[in-house]
């Protein structure tokens, strides 16, 4: 008995060590074990970038510092728009809209889940107040609800053109 005991000891240590290099090998493999679709989502996922953003931040770096591809890879549909960089959020919340329509036109669905960081947050509110319709859920990322003591500053100094 101890000998099939060692045996079968041996067969799951070898089997857990076969799974452990798997999973090192591709690391994303080892959140798909049990639940590949742990970010799929009824309605698109649609990011909407910050002042002065873009799809790259500077020309540099991912803006979005690869959210994207994890949203993906856990199943979610997710598109990155792409807005005025420097605007009000009435006009940057236009273009959204305009881009949300194109999203749900291609995806056939009927609604979005918005997510905004940074301006980007006030952008999709405009959004979820003049076209509720098209608006499945809002989340905002590092969005100034309450102003910023930095835009204030600037206003104030701005005058006939100039600071």
């Amino acid at each position: 008995m101890r000998r099939s005991f060692r045996r079968s000891l041996r067969s799951l240590c070898i089997a857990v060590a076969a799974l452990f290099a798997v999973v090192a090998a591709q690391p994303a493999a080892a959140f798909c074990l049990f639940n590949c679709f742990y970010t799929k989502t009824k309605h698109p996922i649609v990011l909407a970038h910050g002042l002065a953003g873009s799809e790259e931040y500077l020309g540099i770096l991912d803006y979005w510092f690869g959210i994207e591809n994890a949203l993906e890879d856990g199943g979610a549909n997710v598109f990155v728009t792409q807005v005025s960089p420097l605007n009000t959020p009435q006009a940057r919340g236009e273009q959204l809209i305009d881009q949300i329509e194109t999203i749900l036109a291609v995806t056939g669905k009927t609604k979005v889940n918005l997510i905004g960081h940074s301006q980007g947050g006030l952008d999709i509110r405009y959004v979820a107040a003049t076209r509720p319709d098209l608006v499945a859920s809002v989340t905002t990322v590092g969005s100034p609800h309450k102003g910023a003591d930095l835009a204030d500053f600037l206003a104030a100094g701005y005058s006939g053109g100039g600071f």
